[in-house]
């Protein structure tokens, strides 16, 4: 397929949770560089996705509700995508509502952790960097920069925030990757592995395959390069092979905000065929 068919993005966040745009926002600058299929999937909400929808349909881009679930196996973090989930389906909003209770209490106890530092965060400031949206780290680092506590947003995480770093919090109660995939099959939705370069499980994704619950696998990264988009094709064609399923393959840039993280990162960069979209669009429909 040529090039031009290569206006897809399936992973980009929001205010709703850690990213730098409005959902409207982001969808105006996603047709300003040319994309057609996208999809919004802010970490454990959808709060942002209905406005961006919206928007998509004034501008005519296709717009995908999504949601990032964060999970931890066995210690390490694992991000599992749901795309196409029944936004009506009360059991999981009340869950997501409990999440963000429990996201608002770990962050007043970083804020206690600060203040041993000498370092006076006002909850407020925080509260107003997440804009109504789910509250993260992100939020927290943004701030410090702000009072000119670090330089960056990576400096926040390398030297107060990132998990082992004095303060840190860990959560309340961590989601397991097949409750996510449960909760994601009881709303009606498409479960995708997210960035699976940064978990080496892959012995867990022909197990998480196994159950019936997961769809397919983000092959394609902004942090995937050809050797490890190659390496994912494989394991996906190897596990289709094996169990005689078929599976999705998507991608994303992953996109928060051009200067979030450690490498600046034009909106646009990371493109997927057209195609990768219109195979989820019809298994969310099936």
């Amino acid at each position: 397929m040529g090039s031009k068919s290569k206006n897809t993005d399936l992973h980009l966040h929001t205010t709703a949770s850690d990213g730098g745009y409005s959902p409207k926002e982001l969808v105006r600058k996603c047709k300003e560089v040319g994309l057609e299929y996208i999809a919004i999937t802010d970490h454990d909400t959808v709060s942002g996705v209905k406005e961006a929808i919206v928007e998509g349909e004034r501008l005519g881009i296709t717009v995908i509700n999504g949601i990032e679930f964060s999970t931890k196996e066995n210690g390490i973090g694992v991000h599992i995508l749901g795309y196409g989930i029944d936004l009506t389906y009360e059991p999981l909003l009340s869950m997501l509502s409990e999440q963000q209770k429990m996201r608002k209490t770990r962050m007043q106890e970083m804020v206690q952790k600060f203040a041993r530092f000498n370092i006076h965060l006002n909850e407020a400031d925080i509260l107003k960097e997440a804009d109504g949206g789910s509250i993260g780290r992100p939020h927290v680092a943004k701030v410090l920069v702000k009072m000119g506590a670090v330089n960056d947003v990576a400096e926040a995480f390398d030297k107060y925030l990132a998990e082992g770093k004095p303060c840190y919090v860990k959560k309340e109660r961590e989601m397991t990757p097949l409750e996510a995939l449960q909760w994601i099959e009881a709303a009606k939705g498409i479960a995708i592995l997210a960035h699976p370069v940064y978990y080496k499980l892959d012995d867990r994704i022909s197990t998480w395959v196994k159950t019936g619950l997961l769809h397919g696998v983000e092959v394609y990264h902004r942090d995937h390069n050809v050797e490890v988009q190659n390496h994912y094709e494989q394991l996906v064609k190897q596990i289709e092979q094996q169990q005689g399923v078929v599976l999705l393959r998507t991608g994303g840039s992953d996109f928060h905000h051009e200067d979030y993280g450690r490498v600046t990162q034009p909106l646009g960069e990371t493109r997927i065929d057209n195609e990768l979209a219109k195979r989820l669009l019809a298994r969310i429909k099936k």
